[in-house]
This record gives C-alpha cells, structure tokens and sequence, in this order.
C-alpha cells in the first residue's frame, strides 16, 4: 500500500527515479559481461593427446580458455553497490523507521534469586521430599483419598496388580 506522503514528496521520486536508473546501468553491464560472444581458440591444447584430435577436428575439443576474472568482479561490485544503495534508499524513504522504538531499558529488571546456603536448601528440599513420600496424609478428605507411603503403595500394587493390565507369573 503506498503511503501518500512520499507519493507528493519530489525527493522520494528523485531517489526512486536514480536507483531504478543504477539497477538498469548495473543490468545493462551484466548483460554485456555475460553475453556469449565468440572465443578465441588456445594455441596449446591442455591435453597430450588433444593435438592429434585438433589435426582431425576443426573446432577444439577442450575448454579454450578460462573465465575472466572481470566478470567475477563486476558482478561482486554490482552486488554490494545494489546493497549499499538499497540501504540508502530505504533510510530515506523511510526516515522514521530507525529510531520508532526507544532502545534505553525503561525499569530495572529483579535481581538474580541467588542461593545463599545451597547446602541447607538442599538438605531441607530433601526432607520435604522424604516426608511427602514416607508418610500418611489427606489428599482429599471429603471423597475419602489418602496418601499412603510409597513403600506400602508398591507391595499393594504388587499384590493386587493395575487394573486392566495381565498380571505376571507368580
């Protein structure tokens, strides 16, 4: 969708006109580069046996010579000049696109949550831990579901085994 402001600014059409005219200058010399246009035949073949076939064969047989290291360079050129033009372009058509946000942190992030006495955490975690699964409490006493300890809770598995499941060989 175009925007209305930079359809009446003179400015962005000047700068949209030079960049169009530079993609078809750049467009017009790649063109030219890579054309292919007759070669030269090399004197020397690059094989041994490529000088009797030569004698035979009027055209060679062989890769007469190598790409020029012009093209190669032109087409490096052109890409990075459509790069930093493109950029250009865009930070003038677009003024305001670069500094729409505040970059500056507004609030101060918390502090790290650091342990201070890992050795005494780790042992009170433990004994929670131990508690929750050696002992009896409720779980929910109106629907009358208990917690049992764990080790209870095994041999009753063992003994009744799951529902809906074959039970092992005795």
């Amino acid at each position: 969708m175009a925007d209305p402001h930079h359809s009446k600014n003179p400015s962005y059409l000047r700068i949209a006109c030079a960049a169009t005219a530079v993609g078809g200058a750049l467009s017009l010399i790649f063109w030219k580069a890579f054309w292919p246009r007759g070669r030269r035949p090399a004197t020397e073949p690059a094989v041994a046996e490529a000088a009797e076939h030569q004698q035979h064969e009027s055209r060679p047989a062989f890769e007469p010579t190598d790409w020029a290291l012009w093209p190669v360079a032109a087409v490096y050129v052109g890409v990075a000049a459509l790069l930093i033009i493109s950029c250009v372009v865009l930070m003038v058509a677009y003024p305001n696109a670069v500094p729409d946000v505040p970059r500056k942190l507004s609030i101060d992030p918390p502090g790290p949550r650091l342990e201070t006495d890992p050795r005494s955490d780790l042992r009170q975690f433990r004994a929670e831990e131990e508690k929750r699964l050696n002992t009896y409490y409720w779980i929910n006493k109106q629907k009358g579901i208990v917690h049992i300890p764990i080790e209870q809770a095994i041999k009753k598995l063992a003994a009744t085994g799951v529902p809906g499941f074959p039970k092992g060989q005795q």
